[in-house]
């Protein structure tokens, strides 16, 4: 298990705004459009991309400077409710359904940040719970990673 310990409020950087790729990213509270992002998190079987809204972004001040965000997952399906998703067989382009709900705040890095998706009420008569579609808006699929080793240092120029 790694050691954290608290930082002094001088070792935390607040950021309003991040920009990767052009795309401008934000916590909701600055604007409910802008802090829909996929994120690309480590997991026991290998990344898992899921969507998410930012609640806030800071840079933690050191020897190099780290970019973090506290993100909320959105609900993926029941495995049930998940076989009446119309949209995987096309592909991650097409997107997918989620709950409309959050789950709890999770911290981290903004590296893992791959794109900003666009998110739709979606009605099905056989779910039951409310489900919205998100769609990832790739602004070019196939070189997104390509991004992925810049992006700290895009990240560390936040507006506050």
């Amino acid at each position: 298990m790694e050691y954290t310990h608290a930082q002094s409020p001088e070792a935390i950087r607040w950021c309003e705004t991040v920009q990767l790729g052009g795309v401008i990213f934000q916590p909701a509270t600055q604007s409910q459009r802008n802090s829909h992002a996929m994120v690309q998190l480590p997991g026991p079987h290998g990344d898992i991309q899921i969507a998410a809204q930012i609640l806030a972004l800071f840079v933690l001040k050191g020897e190099e400077d780290v970019a973090f965000m506290v993100i909320s997952r959105y609900a993926p399906l029941s495995d049930t409710d998940a076989e009446q998703d119309p949209y995987p067989q096309f592909g991650i382009l097409a997107g997918r359904l989620y709950y409309d709900e959050l789950e709890a705040p999770i911290i981290t890095r903004a590296s893992h940040l791959l794109a900003p998706f666009a998110k739709t009420p979606f009605k099905l008569d056989y779910i039951v719970k409310p489900v919205v579609h998100v769609l990832p808006l790739y602004k070019d699929l196939y070189s997104h990673s390509d991004i992925l080793p810049d992006i700290e240092a895009e990240v560390l120029e936040c507006t506050n």
